[in-house]
């Protein structure tokens, strides 16, 4: 008789697990789901991100600063829901580690309850950049909400509910984190835009024998020495020595 009642409970636990595994399997696979929807976003927020990074560039070459001010505020917002999306993609990973971890039936309770304050915390952040995405992870939370029940560990009293939400709190802090740094390690620093506007530059031509044949030509023939100087930015003694280079091949003629 005991021998009978061993084995019965035995065989029922064993149902159970396997009930368990398949049921926390196909949670799995429905977060990975979202992690594959996220990581898409992600990638499309990257390429507006790159575009508009080169259009602030752009800008402040031509120096329209408040254009390129419009854009570096779009991309700091861009980088904003980015950010987020990290941050759940990373704790959906951390929650699929837990949910690997649970073996027997007597531990659900250690691994659900705060799975659930992580999806629930999650839901809340990311509803507002992709309410479709939330409405899943809503139903992916009742779902582990009834696998509790089903397991008949909802009740379990041994798990005081703040150590819960310390731990829920820890996992969507750390991985709050780790995407931040991801963030800056994948995404490069906007340019800072310059207090005011800069002075123009005047470019110097670089003197060479066609720019010598030009100002004889506009001259008359005549060339002022001092004058050539300051206007190339060069010393007397290279202007010399590039008219007698010309002279040498028969392009000018010098006189004193």
């Amino acid at each position: 008789m005991l021998k009978k009642l061993f084995v019965s409970y035995f065989n029922n636990d064993k149902k159970k697990k396997e009930q368990l595994g398949r049921l926390l399997t196909e949670i799995s696979i429905k977060l990975k789901d979202q992690q594959t929807r996220i990581d898409e976003s992600i990638r499309r927020l990257k390429d507006r991100d790159k575009e508009l990074f080169d259009k602030v560039v752009r800008a402040q070459i031509d120096g329209d600063f408040a254009k390129a001010t419009i854009y570096a505020q779009e991309i700091s917002e861009i980088r904003k829901i980015i950010k987020v999306f990290y941050t759940a993609y990373l704790a959906i990973e951390k929650v699929r580690l837990r949910l690997d971890t649970v073996q027997e039936v007597q531990g659900v309770s250690l691994v659900l309850f705060p799975i659930v304050r992580i999806l629930e915390g999650l839901k809340d952040q990311i509803k507002t950049i992709s309410p479709e995405i939330a409405m899943t992870l809503d139903s992916i939370t009742s779902s582990v909400n009834s696998i509790a029940a089903e397991t008949g560990m909802i009740s379990d009293r041994s798990v005081v509910p703040a150590v819960i939400d310390e731990q829920a709190k820890k996992i969507l802090e750390e991985a709050q984190k780790s995407a931040e740094q991801k963030v800056k390690e994948l995404l490069p620093d906007l340019p800072h835009p310059p207090t005011e506007t800069p002075a123009k530059v005047e470019v110097k031509k670089r003197l060479d024998e066609k720019e010598i044949l030009n100002y004889i030509s506009e001259t008359g023939g005549y060339l002022d020495l001092d004058y050539v100087s300051k206007r190339y930015g060069v010393r007397k003694e290279e202007v010399l020595n590039l008219l007698r280079e010309m002279s040498s091949k028969g392009l000018i003629s010098l006189e004193a």
